[in-house]
């Protein structure tokens, strides 16, 4: 139904944690169903910050070095379905895990160590995502910072919404202010600005900034220690749990607060009503 690329002019924007937080809060909050991915061969953080929630009849991950034993699945399993000629009904959701029954899975980053390789198969890429938006209401895609790579160029332009992460770094905001370091594909697409690592005592915080460069208000991850730990660990399905009900003095309160606003714009940017698709708080409590 929707499909979201994040993306970053530089790498170390707290890109990837922010994509998890966000799909961690769609998962628990709402009634979707939600796929996220990374593209690139590249070891998958993504993958790594829900590593404690994954089910994983045929993938293991090691929670210390993030190393993976692959074994049939994920983004390369899914091209070989493509190169057949078979990407057709489940092909892409039986080969994802499962994060949230029913509602978050993920499809496992290519092992590919040959990037010219991935690149050739760009067409197959955005049709696999092309034949998951069949059975997923939204697709978050975590794609590399900085880069034009076909594949970015690809996916960017069947994106429906190209979210902008920015971290508190003069770099980068000049970056995306100054269109340096910009794919040309970004100009016709809807974008939406995320501040990521939200320090809201920095002279960069958002505010400053919008107002500087007459933008409009954009979304916030707050930086939260907390938080960064639980990615860290594997854990960041279960920092959501825990968190979500936080009252207002609680020390993640603001963190939490953020993310839901976030997560609930992305959905009305998409069109989806996210009124009609929230979990009621019964349901939500015993999620």
């Amino acid at each position: 139904m929707g499909q979201i690329a994040f993306w970053s002019p530089y790498s170390g924007s707290g890109q990837t944690s922010s994509i998890a937080a966000i799909a961690a809060t769609l998962s628990s909050e709402y009634h979707i169903r939600c796929l996220i991915a990374q593209t690139k061969n590249r070891e998958s953080t993504l993958e790594h910050s829900f590593s404690r929630s994954l089910n994983t009849f045929s993938r293991t991950l090691g929670h210390i070095t993030g190393s993976r034993n692959v074994s049939g699945t994920g983004l390369d399993a899914v091209l070989r379905i493509a190169r057949s000629g078979k990407l057709e009904g489940g092909a892409v959701k039986n080969n994802t895990q499962i994060i949230e029954q029913g509602r978050l899975d993920i499809l496992s980053s290519s092992d590919q160590k040959d990037a010219n390789k991935l690149e050739e198969a760009s067409d197959l890429i955005r049709t696999v995502f092309d034949q998951a938006s069949k059975y997923y209401n939204v697709i978050l895609l975590d794609l590399p910072a900085g880069d034009d790579s076909e594949i970015s160029r690809k996916l960017i332009a069947s994106s429906d919404i190209v979210v902008i992460c920015l971290p508190q770094s003069r770099r980068s905001l000049e970056a995306y202010f100054e269109k340096k370091n910009w794919p040309s594909t970004l100009n016709s697409k809807k974008t939406v600005l995320l501040f990521t690592q939200h320090d809201p005592h920095s002279k960069y915080k958002a505010a400053n900034i919008t107002r500087k460069y007459k933008s409009s208000k954009g979304l916030i991850v707050p930086y939260n220690t907390t938080f960064k730990d639980a990615v860290n660990d594997g854990e960041t399905k279960g920092f959501y749990k825990a968190n979500k009900a936080a009252e207002q003095r609680h020390p993640n309160y603001e963190f939490i607060v953020e993310v839901q606003r976030a997560a609930k714009q992305l959905l009305d940017e998409l069109g989806i009503d996210s009124k009609l698709k929230r979990i009621d708080a019964e349901e939500r409590g015993a999620s």
